[in-house]
């Protein structure tokens, strides 16, 4: 066979790889619903490998450290008839793929801040979406309030991560400002709503998506990357 016959063959065998930034708030229900759809995309394409990082948004900032009344705070913000609607929407869509929303038992809008300082955290030991995964669980499906540090405590232990090291960092300021610098350069992007997914850098999706649209969109991509 020609050298170059070679090379070509060997080069086919070599997957594409595609980044995928996720813009998300841990109390946001369509973040996790859009990460189990991307989930189940990822586990669905051949031959391309993935390197998603989830990133910090706060759908409100100005949220007190302790949280608020989840129901006056909802009711006040969207409205009593427009929070069933989206609620029984939501919950629908949660059912089709394994998600349990307990909206009943969830007595707390929580400040979400720490628990994307706790997603950091785990990156380093390359369990973000593991984190990602428990915090969204115990929120949504426990009624667990993720905005105490008690709680996110006892998530870095079942995650195995350095808990005591997490237990101090959380009485500290010391890496706030990066999470809040990163997220108003999403801000900075136009980003006003999560999720938001922003491929290899020059791509932006905003809202969540099936996972046959993913998997659409990442065969097209793997064509295109694939033909030069």
């Amino acid at each position: 066979m020609p050298l170059d016959s070679k090379i070509d063959k060997f080069l086919c065998k070599i997957d594409i790889m595609i980044k995928i930034k996720v813009i998300s708030d841990t109390i946001c229900p369509w973040c996790y619903i859009g990460k189990k759809e991307l989930e189940n995309a990822v586990a669905n394409t051949k031959n391309i490998d993935f390197d998603i990082t989830y990133k910090p948004f706060q759908l409100d900032p100005t949220m007190p450290p302790d949280g608020v009344d989840r129901k006056k705070y909802i009711e006040r913000k969207f409205g009593q008839d427009v929070v069933k609607d989206v609620g029984g929407k939501i919950i629908a869509a949660g059912k089709k793929i394994g998600i349990d929303f307990n909206y009943e038992i969830i007595n707390k809008t929580p400040n979400t801040l720490n628990s994307h300082r706790l997603i950091r955290w785990a990156e380093r030991e390359k369990k973000q979406h593991a984190a990602l995964e428990m915090i969204f669980y115990s929120y949504f499906t426990k009624g667990i309030d993720i905005g105490n540090n008690l709680e996110l405590i006892k998530i870095a232990q079942k995650l195995d991560l350095d808990y005591k090291k997490i237990e101090c960092d959380l009485d500290k300021d010391l890496d706030i400002r990066n999470i809040e610098l990163e997220e108003w350069s999403y801000r900075d992007l136009g980003i006003a709503g999560v999720p938001t997914y922003i491929i290899d850098d020059n791509m932006i999706i905003t809202g969540s998506q099936t996972s046959e649209t993913f998997v659409a969109l990442f065969n097209k991509i793997n064509l295109r990357k694939s033909n030069g």
